[in-house]
């Protein structure tokens, strides 16, 4: 990560460095729940919680795969490990590091795409562009709130509660991690995650409830994760990666757009 202060001065946040980050951070994920498996085999990444979560459970190819061989190999690889996992997982890629037919190899060894991610960064936040919101927020310091966070995640992507249970565990979390979780009216509505990692604080677990969007709960819900690990660790590069629809609140706080990252997922899915 030390060359990230050199790839933002640029206005270069590369591909290596997108992948890498994330990488990074799913590995601090991923350690956190008993079971773990983290491995490193040629340009295959494994970074599997062995949870009910599939977005915990991420393998990414984690440099070029030059040639349709190198690609089929690291699929096979990437597969061996989704197989012995017993959830779901997801494969991460970067579309600019694949041979010309890439997609077709992809598809041929049954993944779906699923979605696409941008790395993006920041050192220093814009000015918030209206008040906080008047929610009640809490730092996910007990169980019943940690839940909370992967309840508003669970449904800003419509996926059962269960798939994100696993937050549940949020405060025995090794390292300076701060979650919180917005309430309007009792109901928990938006969330999110910041944690340090090395040199760089990472955002993860950003999400509102559907048809709450553009109130400004998202980005409170940031600051306030954000700054409560500046609190402890100092100001840091700031990263995350994003979904298109998180795109225009990061921009808009001051994040620089970097790589297209792709997100597969392993077929046939566990029932």
């Amino acid at each position: 990560m030390g060359a990230v202060k050199n790839l933002m001065d640029s206005g270069n946040l590369d591909t290596g460095s997108v992948a890498g980050c994330l990488v990074d951070a799913w590995r601090y994920i991923a350690g956190q729940f008993p079971g773990h498996v983290l491995a490193n085999v040629g340009p295959v990444a494994v970074t599997l919680s062995h949870t009910d979560c599939p977005f915990f459970n991420m393998i990414t190819l984690s440099a070029p795969l030059e040639s349709p061989a190198a690609l089929r190999q690291a699929i096979a690889t990437a597969h061996g490990y989704a197989e012995a996992c017993p959830h779901d997982a997801m494969l991460l890629l970067s579309p600019d590091w694949l041979p010309a037919d890439g997609a077709a190899i992809l598809a041929e060894a049954g993944l779906a795409y699923s979605m696409s991610m941008w790395g993006m960064a920041a050192f220093a936040l814009a000015p918030a562009r209206r008040d906080e919101p008047a929610l009640e927020y809490r730092f996910a310091t007990d169980t019943a709130t940690a839940l909370d966070v992967g309840r508003v995640n669970a449904d800003a992507y419509g996926m059962p509660h269960s798939a994100f249970a696993v937050t549940g565990t949020l405060p025995r979390w090794t390292g300076t991690q701060i979650a919180v979780v917005g309430y309007e009216d009792g109901r928990p509505v938006t969330a999110a995650q910041a944690y340090l990692l090395g040199e760089v604080i990472y955002i993860a677990m950003v999400a509102t409830l559907p048809g709450l969007h553009g109130r400004g709960y998202g980005e409170a819900a940031m600051r306030r994760a954000i700054g409560a690990v500046q609190d402890v660790a100092g100001t840091k590069c700031l990263w995350l990666h994003a979904t298109e629809m998180g795109r225009p609140l990061y921009r808009a706080m001051g994040f620089a757009d970097g790589a297209q990252m792709d997100l597969y997922a392993f077929a046939p899915a566990r029932a």
